[in-house]
């Protein structure tokens, strides 16, 4: 055997070795590249299940509102200037319920020191004057007829609202100033044998405007379901005192048809020369 016969062989065992270790290599390779491309997926989820989730902020809770309310000025603009109407205005209602709201009033006396400037639900010198409506936005009003001014100096008021949680908004101060008006005493009623009745008025005082005429309004009924004013005008009967407005004792009888009646209400009035009248507290038989 030659020597090319001996390096045929092992050159073609050589091509066989080095085919096998390509193969093998090339096995080898794609086994690294799948678990390397494992491993990235792998990585890829990890670094995106680390990353931050931003949670939603809860919404605020609402903010609670208190109501608001305003004072406003007391209208005796009608025919009789102590036929008082007390006004105030709810703003806004808020977020709390309101469970009472009106008008607070102080009233202040020559010699007492019984009221407040400040009226307050809490102060003992202050009454309230409930206003019997549902609350809702906008002006609410109430008339108190024949506010007696010889009772009171000034009258301090304000509105106010007291809400579902205990709490009490209010407006602004005013006051209110009646003037010096006469003073009398309650109209004395005497039922006479002749069907009349007498009305007795006491002057305590003149006051510092001119009276054109005073005398007595009344109102009566014959029969039990008869009407009847209980709150009488000039527009219903009247009768009027004879003589100068004075200070002193002064009677008056009023007329009754047929002389018999069930129920009779009576007041005393001053009429001013502006027209304007003043009414006194009712009496009735």
């Amino acid at each position: 055997m030659g020597s090319a016969d001996v390096v045929l062989p092992i050159f073609v065992c050589a091509n066989i070795v080095i085919e096998q270790n390509k193969k093998k290599q090339f096995s080898i390779m794609k086994r690294i590249t799948l678990q390397f491309s494992s491993l990235l997926a792998t990585l890829f989820l990890f670094a995106f299940s680390c990353q931050d989730h931003v949670t939603p902020d809860p919404k605020p809770e609402p903010v609670a509102e208190d109501a608001k309310v305003t004072t406003l000025q007391i209208d005796n603009s009608g025919q009789a200037i102590n036929d008082l109407t007390f006004r105030m205005s709810i703003e806004k209602l808020g977020t709390r319920s309101i469970t009472e709201f009106g008008v607070l009033l102080s009233f202040e006396s020559e010699g007492s020191d019984e009221f407040t400037t400040v009226p307050t639900l809490n102060n003992a010198f202050t009454s309230a004057l409930k206003f019997d409506k549902v609350p809702s936005q906008g002006e609410h009003s109430i008339l108190k007829k024949a506010v007696g001014f010889d009772d009171f100096d000034k009258l301090y008021f304000r509105a106010y609202a007291r809400q579902a949680n205990g709490t009490v908004v209010y407006g602004e101060v005013f006051d209110f100033r009646p003037g010096t008006i006469p003073a009398f005493n309650s109209l004395i009623l005497t039922k006479n044998q002749n069907g009349t009745v007498t009305a007795k008025l006491d002057v305590m005082s003149l006051g510092n405007t001119p009276i054109a005429e005073y005398g007595v309004a009344y109102s009566y009924r014959t029969t039990p379901n008869g009407v009847v004013n209980s709150d009488p005008t000039i527009n219903d009967k009247k009768a009027f005192y004879v003589g100068a407005f004075s200070v002193s004792a002064h009677f008056v009888n009023l007329p009754i048809e047929g002389g018999i009646f069930d129920k009779l209400y009576a007041r005393p009035f001053l009429k001013y020369p502006s027209g304007k009248y003043y009414y006194g507290s009712v009496q009735n038989l």
